[in-house]
């Protein structure tokens, strides 16, 4: 059996970023919240605990600590509310993200009717929204989009979308509006991601994605990988089933922007272990890599 990973899996800059603020607050603060998941990986956010952060879902739960703002970011409003009651606000948002919660406001402020393509129930999109007085469009794809015309039309997206997507609403759009203003919104890192992974996909029997099953970025990875090959999206190495690998020769291994090392790690060495091969790897770094043509 032969298994490789696909270049750039797990944290990406943003998740890095947020991981790092945390551990660094918790350094000099007895206790800290972060106000909901600062990443969408459960592990993680348990790991965390351990160095006394912990994940609270409202305000009223923050008694006073302070509080990280998670790498998604979070609504304006709610910002708004936790400097009335003066809590020390530590700001984890991904800065691709924050850069997106301002070209919704300005789009908006220049008289574009704002439309996003994302998950209108995640957070990131949610926060977005926030940002905006007036009325806002959200389409999880192009289908989605009312059939009606548009004088001005400004389009943007969740951070984590797929360019194909962002590419099929422009089409969409451009006979039914005057004017469009499009700001690809896509963050690089998971278009790369997502690229490499579909390059993997293509050259595997079965696909193994690892992370959170509430994270939109894995989700997407496990979704282009169900288009092309048999697919697994889990967490963890505990959810692995040795006959997924009966017959299968080439293995490809992804994970999503928020998983971390350790976890695909064990992954890894549980694929190994599945098939006998009692080769285990330590690092990351240590997991065979595909490599592009």
């Amino acid at each position: 059996m032969n298994v490789r990973i696909a270049r750039n899996s797990g944290f990406c800059f943003g998740v890095k970023r947020a991981i790092k603020i945390a551990l660094k607050t918790s350094e000099v603060n007895h206790e800290v919240v972060t106000l909901g998941p600062i990443i969408h990986n459960p592990q993680m956010v348990a790991k965390l605990e351990s160095q006394n952060i912990f994940k609270v879902d409202n305000i009223k739960q923050i008694k006073g600590r302070p509080t990280i703002i998670r790498s998604h970011g979070v609504k304006k409003e709610i910002l708004e509310e936790l400097e009335k009651e003066n809590i020390e606000i530590i700001n984890a948002t991904c800065p691709y993200v924050s850069k997106t919660q301002d070209y919704a406001k300005s789009l908006s402020e220049d008289g574009y009717n704002l439309i996003i393509l994302g998950d209108s129930n995640h957070p990131e999109v949610q926060a977005l929204r926030s940002y905006v007085d007036k009325k806002v469009i959200i389409v999880a794809d192009a289908d989605e989009l009312e059939d009606k015309q548009f004088k001005k039309v400004g389009i943007i997206s969740q951070t984590t979308r797929r360019v194909e997507d962002l590419q099929k609403l422009v089409k969409k759009l451009v006979p039914k509006c005057h004017e469009m203003r499009v700001i690809n919104t896509i963050c690089n890192a998971t278009t790369i991601r997502q690229i490499s992974t579909l390059d993997l996909a293509k050259e595997s029997d079965i696909m193994i994605v690892v992370g959170g099953k509430n994270s939109s970025n894995t989700k997407m990875l496990a979704k282009i990988c169900k288009s092309l090959v048999k697919t697994y999206h889990i967490e963890t190495a505990s959810e692995i089933d040795k006959m997924w690998f009966k017959d299968k020769q080439d293995i490809g291994l992804t994970a999503g922007a928020s998983t971390p090392n350790w976890v695909i790690v064990e992954v890894y060495n549980k694929m190994l272990e599945c098939v006998g091969n009692i080769n285990k790897v330590d690092n990351i770094e240590d997991i065979p890599g595909f490599k592009e043509e």
